[in-house]
């Protein structure tokens, strides 16, 4: 199964149209590092070479390299190139990462043709991004936070809606919105913008005309934390990537931990019962930890924070001072992870 997709259109006649894909592993690819495929068609008598691939982390950049002249563009012709990393940059793809894949054409100045996230751990092991506002934030990865700046994101049914909100070129605030199935913790929206509606006052009638607007590549690190790049096209194909860092929070305030207070309940997946626990305010022992108490169930939940940040990446549920529970992807209102039998384990909290 092709695992994910983006596409670039030719800007001129040398320039290939493009997609960035996951290799479908193969009998003879299954001791091998995972490896990309890129896709598409140009002219005949201009395919496509590839001249160089590094690999930093888990930025990987291919160059590509093209006859300028002799092109014959009345007819494509298919192309595809099988990127492998250990044998060009001698560093392999390794699984369970996600990969951030810049191709360039490199007739002339290096231009930036198509860029695209790649996952290539487990779908099984993605967080389930929570409902509601994400606001930018800054980041050692994506720089300041862009203010004023945020989305709307809804999983239903393994369909993710986002509605991206900020400022266009003038400084007017505008609105995207797009949806699509995720792949394991990447997702690829298509945005649209919205334009020509009635105003709010006036009586309901003609639709709005939907207008292109950019393209949103999401990879979750966490069921409120993701890193969120912005790509914008131009004659099809890519020209420019902004990265953001995207979290959701609580509009409360107060101790670190106060968010995680209140009723919950543990529901464990191998048909076992539900335990109700209440968690009262946090203490704290040091900045990296805080501490939840339960007296009525003898009960405790201990967090450790994420590093330069107030959100928990990993707790831990106790019963008299036993841990019956530890939980590697935190959210404010979903803790998921494994009992102390190895069975997933969730733990929900109860709206008031």
């Amino acid at each position: 199964m092709l695992l994910a997709c983006v596409s670039a259109q030719a800007a001129d006649d040398a320039t290939p149209e493009l997609r960035i894909l996951l290799a479908t592993p193969t009998a003879t690819m299954v001791q091998r590092s995972p490896q990309i495929n890129l896709l598409g068609t140009a002219p005949a008598r201009c395919m496509p070479t590839i001249e160089r691939v590094t690999l930093d982390g888990t930025d990987l950049s291919v160059e590509l390299k093209s006859p300028t002249t002799g092109c014959d563009s009345q007819h494509p012709l298919p192309f595809n190139l099988r990127v492998d990393p250990t044998a060009s940059a001698g560093v392999p793809i390794l699984p369970g990462q996600i990969y951030h894949v810049r191709v360039y054409a490199m007739n002339g100045a290096a231009s930036l043709l198509a860029f695209h996230l790649i996952d290539t751990g487990a779908p099984a092991s993605a967080p389930t991004p929570e409902n509601g506002f994400w606001w930018s934030e800054a980041s050692a990865a994506s720089g300041p936070m862009s203010a004023g700046s945020g989305a709307s994101i809804e999983l239903q049914d393994g369909q993710l809606a986002v509605g991206l909100f900020g400022f266009a070129e003038s400084g007017a605030p505008t609105w995207y919105f797009g949806s699509t199935r995720p792949t394991g913790r990447v997702a690829t929206v298509s945005l649209v913008q919205l334009a020509n509606g009635d105003p709010m006052f006036a009586p309901t009638g003609s639709l709005p005309s939907a207008q292109a607007g950019p393209r949103l590549e999401l990879e979750f690190l966490s069921p409120t934390h993701a890193r969120a790049y912005l790509v914008r096209s131009e004659g099809g194909r890519d020209v420019q990537v902004r990265a953001l860092t995207l979290a959701r929070s609580r509009f409360a305030t107060g101790p670190t931990g106060s968010a995680w207070s209140g009723q919950w309940v543990l529901v464990p997946d191998d048909n076992g019962a539900p335990r109700i626990f209440e968690f009262t305010e946090p203490s704290s022992q040091d900045a990296e930890t805080f501490h939840l108490g339960d007296t009525d169930n003898n009960a405790s939940l201990d967090c450790r924070l994420a590093i330069g940040t107030r959100h928990p990446e990993v707790c831990t549920l106790s019963v008299a001072a036993t841990p019956i529970a530890d939980f590697d992807q935190v959210g404010l209102d979903r803790l998921s992870g494994h009992g102390s039998n190895g069975a997933r384990v969730r733990l929900l909290r109860v709206p008031r």
